[in-house]
């Protein structure tokens, strides 16, 4: 089946979209996170209570899911691609990665921290 240029840039628009609309959620887990966790690390917080409701366990499980929907957002791109070979390729992936590097970078400090 042979796509217009016209269907192909508005499929590639449409991608971009998805696209920013998965970083977007990924960093703010991320960022949510790390601040969660480091807002109450002086606070006394780590010491006693349940674990699961603890501040650190909250902060620590948002970055990991900020983590995992950039690993899943990387799948998609990766069957985007191959379903659309004559898609222009978009800068995502290479914004994903960096994230990705920034929310491991997070996650180390909030589980060493």
């Amino acid at each position: 089946m042979q796509i217009s240029d016209d269907s192909l840039d508005n499929l590639r628009l449409a991608y971009e979209r998805t696209a920013l609309a998965w970083m977007r959620t990924s960093l703010a887990l991320i960022g949510f996170g790390f601040a969660i966790d480091k807002f109450f690390e002086g606070r006394g917080s780590r010491a006693g209570g349940a674990f699961v409701l603890s501040p650190r366990f909250v902060g620590i499980t948002m970055i990991a899911f900020g983590l995992i929907a950039l690993v899943l957002f990387t799948i998609e791109l990766r069957q985007f691609r191959k379903r659309y070979p004559a898609v222009p390729r978009s800068m995502a992936g290479f914004v994903a990665a960096m994230m990705a590097v920034l929310g491991i970078l997070a996650l180390l400090a909030a589980l060493l921290g």
